[in-house]
């Protein structure tokens, strides 16, 4: 009998240990940040005539990030001023080539050890291949979206080098669109650029402007338009905070805000306290959520109400009132994502 109450004894410790472990609050630090605007460099890969017979574009050259490749050439006095007289239509080559860009950062200990590191893009204009010490980690298409990589099994303790080549998104598209059995009509075929009379605007991910307007120049640009950024972040992080309204009257406004939430591998507890800035700058509580945290996407979404709301009115109609909505993620005692609205 002895045997049987030490295996007793053993199971019943084995539950003890589970429940406390399962009990454990999340442990999670802040999520931090580090841009990756300052360094860089760009070159020409391939282009038409009017390109390679420059053979300065071969040779790297600084450049600006955020920014476009046609205010680096015009920073680094590598074409003339786009604007003045016919240039716009002499300049049209840039945006008919393929450009490389390059940076190096580095990376400590410290960052190495969060438990993820992701490598973000906020804006790449528009078909880029982006290498993150020479491996393959992204193939853009859409100069209007985030993009978000796993960057911490590329990173190394030290120097890292993160290369980006933009290809023409005229000649990238233009053999697509050949293909297809129907046109799609646009202002871009009656503003020069070599696309045979073909528009290649419509078909892709890329403001239209660029293309040539009755109103603007054809510039067809390429470049890092937006931020680059390292994000470090353990437990969770908050990857977008949004408040929709749903109703409003002269006696209240009912609106419904959403938090979207990132949990790592460790499933937990956590709590989102919301509120809402008045006109005169008092805070006000909106109340406060605890959610079981799942690893992958939560979405956290709370009710809120504004009694008397002030409206925001054109200009001449009224005055344009604006609320503040904020809202704090905690793990425990810690506060680990503190979110505002614009």
């Amino acid at each position: 009998m002895q045997p049987s109450k030490d295996v007793g004894r053993v199971i019943l410790i084995l539950v003890f240990a589970v429940a406390c472990f399962c009990s454990l609050p999340l442990l999670a630090a802040e999520p931090a940040s580090r841009d990756l605007n300052s360094g860089w460099q760009f070159r020409i890969v391939t282009g038409p005539d009017a390109a390679r017979a420059q053979t300065e574009l071969q040779s790297w050259h600084p450049a600006q990030v955020p920014g476009v490749v046609q205010t680096d050439l015009v920073a680094s006095h590598l074409i003339a001023d786009p604007f003045y007289q016919d240039n716009e239509s002499r300049l049209q080559w840039v945006g008919e080539s393929d450009w490389e860009y390059q940076t190096s950062f580095q990376v400590d200990a410290a960052t190495l050890a969060r438990e993820h590191v992701d490598l973000v893009f906020d804006g790449l204009d528009t078909f880029a291949e982006v290498f993150l010490n020479d491996h393959a980690v992204l193939q853009s298409d859409n100069m209007f979206r985030r993009y978000r990589i796993v960057a911490k099994p590329l990173l190394e303790s030290g120097p890292n080098t993160l290369r980006i080549v933009f290809h023409s998104p005229i000649t990238k598209m233009l053999p697509y669109v050949k293909s297809l059995p129907f046109v799609l009509p646009a202002i871009s075929t009656q503003n020069g650029g070599n696309e045979e009379g073909i528009a290649t605007a419509p078909y892709t991910r890329k403001a239209p402007y660029q293309y040539g307007w009755d109103w603007g120049p054809r510039f067809v640009t390429e470049g890092i338009w937006k931020g680059v950024r390292l994000e470090m972040w353990d437990t969770l992080r908050v990857e977008n905070f949004h408040v929709r309204q749903q109703e409003i009257t002269k006696e209240a406004a009912k609106l419904t805000a959403d938090v979207q939430i990132q949990a790592g591998g460790v499933a937990g507890m956590a709590s989102v306290t919301f509120s809402h800035e008045e006109l005169g700058g008092k805070s006000v509580s909106d109340g406060t959520q605890t959610v079981q945290l799942d690893a992958g996407t939560n979405h956290v979404t709370l009710p809120i109400r504004v009694a008397n709301p002030k409206l925001w009115y054109p200009l001449g109609y009224g005055a344009q009132d604006r609320y503040h909505f904020s809202a704090v993620v905690h793990v425990g005692k810690n506060a680990v994502a503190v979110l505002r609205s614009v």
